[in-house]
């Protein structure tokens, strides 16, 4: 090859290099809107699974079924709200009274033990309230924007799937257009099954943990497993979060009762993990637990702590996409697919 042909080929791969690196460096800024547009897909599939059966059965179209759809959801969380508003209220008004009061309790019982001194120094060290209040406020107003966002990007999707579906599949080339567009519907599906099982887990363990830790004689009771039942939605860390202020109330109480509680998060736990989850997994979406808890870890690193929230759903897709154009199309080999009908498990087409 002449020197001119050399160095001209030289300069293009470097301009490859150059615009894969801008395009990775562009991806990496707006991660955190990837995660938005997760969160906001994971509530628009929650709206269609509930406005699917209001257009099925009225004949409306996609836009008023969703409106219908987020009237009902009103509707039935006006009602909650109603009948257990003012009790919950009050018993996270006395979570928020007595925890202050529990961490007193704890550091006073961790100072009686050996090196319990310098464990508190390292503790209110990490702990630094000046600089830890502006953290948490400041954490608190991103949170409440990311939330807007993805409300209204969810109503978008929700109320017009068809055109934001369409428009990906017309990204891909004409001949890969309809296993774009069965991918698509494959981790939809997928998703609608796994929020199911997430709905389902989280009711059981919210109940079981509210009556468990009212029998064992815990205060606020209710609130404690409503904070359960919403934290049980990040797999593995979830539930270790979530039984942090009912420990903590439980101490102010004693420690038999603190013993109680522990008990009872324990024993949900096992229930959830040893009953629960294996007929979900079975029926609805099952996901390889060492993947599942490093990819939760991975996804706090890269996108904060709404990457934990949206980490599952994420790799659900993820997961089904792999499997469908990664082993079932690139490899040529048969595998199943989260609620696929019995008469489409095929191997690759």
């Amino acid at each position: 090859m002449p020197e001119s042909g050399r160095h001209r080929l030289f300069v293009e791969r470097l301009l490859i290099v150059a615009v894969v690196g801008l395009i990775a460096a562009v991806l990496w800024s707006l991660r955190i809107l990837l995660v938005v547009v997760v969160g906001a897909v994971v509530i628009a599939v929650l709206l269609r699974t509930v406005a699917d059966p209001i257009s099925r059965y009225t004949g409306l179209g996609p836009r008023l079924a969703t409106l219908g759809a987020i009237l009902l959801v009103a509707l039935i969380a006006g009602c909650a709200i109603w009948l257990f508003g003012s009790t919950v209220a009050s018993q996270f008004a006395h979570l928020s009274e007595t925890i202050p009061t529990s961490w007193n309790e704890l550091s006073r019982r961790i100072g009686q033990l050996p090196f319990g001194n310098q464990l508190l120094a390292a503790m209110k060290q990490g702990l630094d309230l000046p600089t830890l209040v502006p953290k948490i406020v400041n954490l608190a107003g991103n949170a409440a924007t990311t939330l807007i966002l993805i409300v209204f990007g969810a109503i978008f999707f929700a109320a017009q799937p068809r055109l934001y579906t369409r428009g990906l599949v017309m990204l891909a080339p004409p001949d890969r257009r309809h296993l774009v567009s069965v991918s698509l519907e494959d981790s939809g599906r997928a998703l609608r099954l796994w929020l199911l099982g997430q709905l389902i887990s989280m009711i059981v363990v919210g109940l079981l943990t509210g009556v468990g830790l009212w029998l064992a004689g815990v205060p606020s009771a209710m609130a404690l497993g409503l904070i359960s039942g919403l934290t049980e939605g990040v797999p593995y860390l979830g539930p270790i979060v979530g039984a942090i202020p009912g420990l903590l109330l439980a101490l102010t109480e004693g420690p038999e009762t603190a013993l109680w509680a522990l008990v009872v998060y324990v024993a949900v736990q096992q229930i959830e993990g040893n009953t629960l989850v294996p007929i979900i997994h079975r029926e609805l979406v099952s996901l390889p637990p060492a993947l599942t808890l490093f990819w939760i870890v991975a996804a706090g690193f890269l996108f904060g702590i709404i990457g934990l929230i949206f980490a599952a759903p994420m790799l659900v897709v993820i997961y089904v996409l792999v499997k469908r154009l990664y082993i079932r199309e690139a490899l040529n080999t048969d595998t199943p697919l989260p609620g696929e009908p019995a008469d489409e498990k095929s191997g690759p087409g």
